[in-house]
């Protein structure tokens, strides 16, 4: 190996995990998903006028929710100020997961997802709330995963890139914000932008595509980190994970 050869943005560990979930995600939701479009912030994906009502709010979190194939009937949807709603009590609740910016649950044997209305001034935000959410769903409500799972939430980030949302969960993972208190550092979801680099040039060499036209949607440090992922399993890339 060249004493400056190609590194992955990663720590090996980090490496590793993201390839053995991904490999765990097309065993649980196939091929087809992984091919699923990659969903960018065009209007070909969102089109009309967002103003941030919570109409707008709801027709993101709807657009979101027929990407990833989830029945209507399934889910519904809660719209709050301030915090968050506080975890569900025992016995009316079957599941419950809450995160910085929203909450999943399963009432009655529909999933509902809380969103913050403190995101709607942004409909990129809305839309990485909207898909780890909704991702939750997708991994819990039919028992493909476990909330006792300690990886529980990194993975349901991870699924996030693999059913095509990854752009938004990974610009939104680390943001500044200026406010009247000056710059504030604001993160979102629970693995970091190299992570989420990494897997996305991960699902970008299983995919087949080598120069992935939607990478240009990313902000720049992820899109850094995707590069150099990129380049890393061009020169370096080992076994692929077993799919």
């Amino acid at each position: 190996m060249p004493l400056f050869g190609a590194r992955p943005p990663v720590e090996d560990r980090e490496r590793q995990w993201i390839e053995k979930m991904l490999a765990w995600c097309v065993e649980q939701f196939g091929r087809e998903a992984l091919q699923a479009e990659v969903l960018t912030p065009t209007p070909s994906f969102f089109p009309g006028t967002y103003r941030g009502t919570p109409d707008d709010v709801l027709e993101v979190v709807d657009l979101v929710r027929a990407h990833l194939r989830i029945d209507p009937a399934e889910i519904a949807v809660i719209l709050y100020d301030g915090r968050p709603p506080s975890r569900p009590t025992p016995g009316t609740t079957t599941s419950g997961y809450q995160t910085v910016a929203g909450h999943y649950s399963v009432r009655d044997g529909v999933g509902v997802i809380a969103v913050g209305m403190d995101n709607a001034p942004d409909p990129r935000r809305v839309v990485a709330v909207a898909a780890h959410e909704l991702c939750h769903h997708k991994l819990l409500y039919h028992g493909a995963a476990s909330t006792t799972e300690h990886d529980h939430e990194p993975l349901t980030d991870l699924a996030t890139v693999f059913f095509g949302l990854g752009i938004f969960t990974a610009n939104a993972a680390f943001t500044f914000s200026q406010g009247s208190g000056g710059w504030r550092r604001q993160q979102l979801g629970y693995i970091n932008q190299p992570m989420f680099g990494y897997a996305l040039a991960r699902v970008a060499r299983l995919r087949g595509d080598h120069n992935p036209a939607w990478a240009r949607f990313l902000d720049t440090n992820p899109r850094g980190y995707f590069k150099r992922a990129m380049r890393y399993l061009e020169k370096e890339p080992g076994p692929e994970p077993p799919i």
